[in-house]
């Protein structure tokens, strides 16, 4: 639902009603009154994600309440914002406003990825990694891989994974954007790492297998687009799969009932490529 466009704010928007007022207030000071509002899809770190017209341009709004348990990652992608303003939008205001961390970015045009075998939005997908693995961490790059799955390393070396470059975690297709031009852009870094350079190409391939392409077409297809997953030795490669699966299998036994058949579906795959990896 959109606000009428020439209606003076965003008070009068039912997509904002919920959005309290010095945040609204808060938003107007830093890019005008506010024409029309979109609710964009829903996303699970941040309560509000609007699109928003405002005079001259349109710009895009993600909020949380400062209470909330994701709150903090807003602060991660302000922080990092600067470091990755050749891959994702760029960052134009953020700050906190009656309780609430808010940032508001450029809007991109484009449509979710298709990841599925055959897109050729995987190719667009591995340009932009592949640009990626040129970013060096930086402060607020997270936590280090051997760190974040420490938990799950049991029997691994996990030093494997380590490495100096930033990572992108979380390679759904919903923050792979894939604008006209078929350029890739990268959303959602609000859990960045650190590590190894061809980590974030792991990710995006758990993300195809997860799309329905079989682990060995997969990983055939990144010997070719993505040299740095290809050049992984393959010990670093085994203990990447063996710590995902764990962490799938963590993650499908805490969720909530709501999202229990996706996480079930997502370990699935992470265990055939287990197999195919181990051929077990």
């Amino acid at each position: 639902m959109a606000l009428a466009p020439g209606l003076p704010g965003l008070a009068t928007s039912t997509v904002c009603s919920g959005v309290p007022q010095p945040l609204r207030s808060a938003v107007e000071a830093a890019v005008g009154p506010v024409l029309a509002a979109t609710d964009a899809a829903a996303g699970r770190t941040a309560r509000l994600r609007l699109s928003l017209e405002v005079p001259g341009r349109r710009v895009f709004l993600k909020a949380t309440p400062q209470s909330h348990r994701h709150a903090h990652t807003l602060d991660t992608e302000a922080l990092i914002a600067p470091a990755v303003r050749s891959l994702a939008p760029r960052l134009l205001h953020h700050g906190t406003a009656d309780g609430w961390r808010w940032l508001l970015f450029d809007h991109i045009v484009g449509r979710v990825a298709d990841l599925s075998q055959g897109s050729e939005d995987r190719d667009a997908a591995a340009h932009a990694l592949r640009r990626l693995t040129k970013l060096p961490a930086s402060d607020a790059a997270g936590l280090r891989a051997e760190e974040r799955w420490a938990h799950l390393g049991a029997g691994l070396d996990l030093g494997l994974l380590a490495g100096d470059r930033l990572v992108h975690t979380d390679l759904n297709p919903g923050n792979i954007l894939i604008q006209d031009d078929g350029t890739a852009v990268l959303l959602d870094w609000a859990r960045p790492g650190r590590g190894a350079g061809w980590l974030s190409s792991g990710f995006l391939l758990a993300q195809l297998i997860d799309a329905g392409t079989r682990a060995a077409d997969a990983e055939d297809w990144a010997r070719r687009a993505l040299p740095g997953w290809a050049a992984a030795s393959a010990d670093a490669a085994d203990t990447f799969v063996t710590a995902l699966t764990r962490r799938r299998a963590e993650q499908a036994a805490t969720c909530t009932p709501g999202r229990r058949a996706e996480r079930e579906g997502q370990l699935r795959s992470a265990m055939a490529w287990h197999r195919f990896r181990t051929r077990t």
